[in-house]
């Protein structure tokens, strides 16, 4: 059954977009482990790890934009682009702020369908043009909730989740006992679930996670991520062999463009299939939901769709039958916390992504009213997202490209 949120906002959601300011910046910070350096086929600046199809960056990078209202108020948005996120600030500094200057805007979806609108003719319905829209959509939710006194999650729903239980992503150690060891130190602080990210090498994997499970046994929400790299011949046995294990979902398993494998997939036995992180729009996810359905567990990106669009999936998630868990990918102290606020929309049906090493850098450029604690995040009382971006300090991190 779906909730229609964005039918229940009674505030004036109403803007105008005086300046639009972009910051691109990178962090001393790998985003995948050190212990894999020697592995990794480098770049200056990007990586490929032997396995995984996907470049990442070597450092984590990102953008953050700051917009500010004719009436004076402002707001952060920052978007999960982590290869290329200077691609982002050239179209907020160069097409997004010229188009939208002296327009004003009943809300924030109107705005984010006006910038789709003005370039869905070209064929520009994904990539880096949508990143630009996911975000300076969350920078106009920020700088709404700030003005009407309301953290996001409050100014859209009135009963938003006040407790947000999370998962650890990556247990980034070089050796099974050292990560046996530091996920049982995350449980006896709280965390009651991990993610481990696998290989096509499928009995490595069951080995790993066999290895993690009798190394924690008090621990049982295993999450298992293939990076879309599954063998589509072995995936119905993969699928069963890690049900069989209680995972409690296995995710991106298969190419990303692959939705008849995906279908076929989904009746197997075995454990749900989650995926979800590559859509930026609902044009692109509904025929995913079906009917037939391709997946289980709907993972949006909220640096991909924005709060605006993100609202409108997750209504049709749930109208398809869905459970809904956002994707917590590569960003920040504003990313994550835009993520929260969104996940405080949703039905808790699952435990939330958590990248602690994101979380535990972004202290140097902000202060967060997010606070990790017992395997949670508390909903903030703070207006806006709960973020205060310090611009003095993101000067250090500038990127120079």
């Amino acid at each position: 059954m779906s909730f229609p949120i964005m039918r229940r906002m009674p505030n004036d959601l109403s803007f105008a977009i005086s300046s639009l300011d972009t910051f691109h910046l990178s962090f001393p910070l790998r985003y995948w482990e050190e212990y894999r350096s020697d592995e990794a086929q480098k770049g200056d600046r990007f990586e490929f790890t032997p396995g995984w199809q996907t470049v990442y960056a070597r450092n984590i990078e990102t953008a953050l934009c700051r917009v500010k209202f004719a009436d004076g108020t402002t707001g952060w948005g920052e978007v999960n682009a982590p290869i290329g996120p200077e691609v982002v600030c050239l179209i907020w500094k160069n097409i997004v702020a010229p188009v939208v200057a002296g327009r004003t805007f009943e809300s924030p979806t109107r705005l984010w369908d006006f910038l789709y609108d003005a370039q869905r003719g070209r064929g520009y319905a994904s990539g880096y043009w949508l990143d630009a829209l996911a975000g300076v959509d969350l920078a106009v939710w920020d700088a709404l909730g700030i003005r009407n006194g309301k953290p996001v999650a409050a100014l859209i729903r009135p009963d938003p989740r006040k407790r947000i239980p999370v998962y650890l992503s990556g247990i980034r150690k070089a050796t099974l006992g050292e990560r046996v060891a530091e996920i049982n130190k995350w449980y006896d602080d709280g965390l009651r679930g991990a993610k481990i990210f696998l290989s096509p090498d499928v009995d490595a994997g069951l080995k790993e996670l066999d290895g993690l499970r009798a190394g924690c046994p008090r621990l049982k929400n295993w999450m298992v991520d293939f990076l879309w790299m599954l063998p589509a011949a072995t995936a119905a046995r993969v699928k069963a062999s890690f049900g069989d294990r209680g995972v409690v979902f296995l995710e991106c398993p298969l190419q990303p463009e692959d939705l008849a494998g995906h279908r076929e997939l989904v009746g197997e036995p075995g454990a749900p299939i989650a995926l979800g992180e590559h859509f930026r729009t609902l044009y692109q996810a509904r025929d995913w939901f079906g009917p037939p359905r391709a997946l289980d567990v709907y993972q949006p990106d909220i640096g991909r769709t924005g709060i605006s669009d993100g609202i409108r999936q997750l209504d049709a998630a749930y109208d398809a039958g869905l459970e809904v868990t956002p994707h917590m990918g590569n960003g920040m102290a504003v990313f994550q916390a835009a993520t929260l606020h969104f996940s405080a929309l949703c039905r808790p049906s699952h435990l939330q992504e958590f990248q602690y090493g994101h979380y535990r850098m972004s202290r140097d450029i902000a202060d967060s009213a997010w606070v990790y604690h017992n395997g949670a995040f508390d909903l903030p009382d703070r207006p806006g997202l709960g973020v205060t971006v310090r611009p003095e300090a993101l000067e250090p991190f500038a990127a120079r490209t």
